[in-house]
């Protein structure tokens, strides 16, 4: 007598960056207009092993023949960065109004080999749900949960910036985007005018650490008060 026994099982694939790639591909610098600091990129967020290899933007190398041409094997040819990433998404705080709030994002791309054709940016914000204009971009709400409307996907206008050009001069994209505030919630204190998370073409982006965002600057008035307060005590004092 002989029996068989049949196995069968159910096989789930998800996309996990960390097992893809060893290091993020693309990186967040923040700036404001409040704080005069700008946070930069985090030093080797994409990594460095491709130091040695990287080249200068005034390099004469740039110039000969085949310097620009993709390789079989899509090694980068980057520009010397300390980030050292292809890509780099710069979010700046521009302007504040009564009740709306401008941004400024900046898309550069330092890999002397590559053109990114039809580009996409995705954006966690929680005020993305208040979007009143979208300069330069074309833009689309991702609503993954309906009651939940904190992100985004930019791209580019087609025959305008739909192409990202290699770096160099013209290695870059950029629009500014209208933000009407929630008068319940807004506010430019602990980092919250900035993203939570970013992805370039479907890959998330190192965002630098959140201690070192741009911070509001103290109120001078109140310091300028306690200074007032301080010297009519001490005539107090000198009279008495």
């Amino acid at each position: 007598m002989f029996c068989f026994y049949v196995v069968t099982w159910n096989v789930t694939c998800t996309y996990s960056q960390f097992l893809a790639r060893k290091n993020p591909s693309c990186c967040v610098s923040l700036s404001s207009f409040y704080n005069e600091t700008i946070t930069s990129c985090p030093t080797c967020a994409c990594g460095c092993q491709n130091k040695k290899n990287c080249v200068k933007s005034d390099s004469k190398f740039l110039n000969t023949p085949g310097a620009h041409t993709p390789k079989r094997d899509n090694d980068p040819l980057l520009q010397c960065t300390h980030h050292m990433c292809p890509i780099r998404v710069h979010w700046h705080v521009k302007l504040n109004y009564k009740d709306y709030w401008r941004v400024k994002i900046a898309i550069t791309n330092f890999n002397y080999r590559m053109n990114y054709t039809l580009w996409t940016l995705a954006v966690q914000h929680p005020n993305l749900n208040n979007i009143t204009q979208v300069f330069s971009f074309d833009y689309r709400p991702i609503l993954p949960y309906v009651s939940i409307n904190d992100t985004g996907m930019f791209y580019g206008m087609k025959f305008y910036n739909d192409l990202l050009m290699e770096a160099g001069p013209s290695g870059n994209v950029q629009s500014e985007v209208l933000l009407r505030k929630d008068q319940d919630t807004f506010t430019f204190k602990q980092g919250w005018a900035f993203p939570r998370k970013v992805y370039f073409n479907g890959e998330e982006c190192m965002l630098p650490p959140p201690d070192t965002y741009p911070f509001l600057p103290n109120a001078a008035p109140v310091k300028l008060l306690n200074l007032t307060s301080l010297i009519f005590f001490l005539i107090l004092l000198l009279v008495a």
